[in-house]
């Protein structure tokens, strides 16, 4: 896995509620969830019930898709990401550090008791205005051999 880029890292560090949407028999569900990210991994992390829909819903169908973003009041201040993911709920011991990443996060969800889910992201794209309008950075879990850098929509190397 290649590493997530800095300006990517940064984003998904300093933001902490993403929107997941998920699939199920009734079609397609959206949910806003507090998360984690674990960098070394490339996943983010989160805690629900399975008896919510967007929990049952990744119980059956892993494959979820989502967006982090900020709420800017000028389109030159955007900036978000999306991605995709493959949804496990952890057991043992991957669930015990998950967690433990998670409360250092949310200090509060020592009190949940709800399981643990990993997104193990597959694709990242950030969109940001700030510094060139519609710069885009994209990350992909599974790089071309070909592809030593991450690039840019530009063709500028990251």
């Amino acid at each position: 896995m290649p590493p997530i880029p800095g300006l990517l890292a940064d984003f998904l560090q300093q933001h902490h509620v993403l929107s997941l949407a998920t699939q199920d028999e009734d079609g397609l569900w959206a949910a806003s969830c507090f998360y984690a990210v674990d960098l070394t991994l490339g996943d983010l992390l989160l805690l629900t019930s399975p008896a919510t829909r967007h929990g049952a819903a990744m119980g059956h169908s892993p494959q979820v898709a989502g967006s982090i973003s900020g709420q800017p009041d000028s389109l030159i201040d955007i900036i978000g990401v999306q991605f995709t993911a493959l949804a496990t709920c952890l057991e043992g011991p991957p669930a015990r550090a998950a967690r433990a990443l998670y409360c250092q996060r949310h200090p509060l969800a020592r009190l949940a008791r709800h399981p643990i889910w990993r997104l193990r992201l597959q694709h990242l794209k950030l969109t940001c205005n700030r510094h060139v309008f519609g710069h885009k950075i994209h990350w992909h879990r599974e790089a071309p051999q070909s592809l030593s850098q991450v690039v840019d929509e530009a063709g500028k190397s990251q």
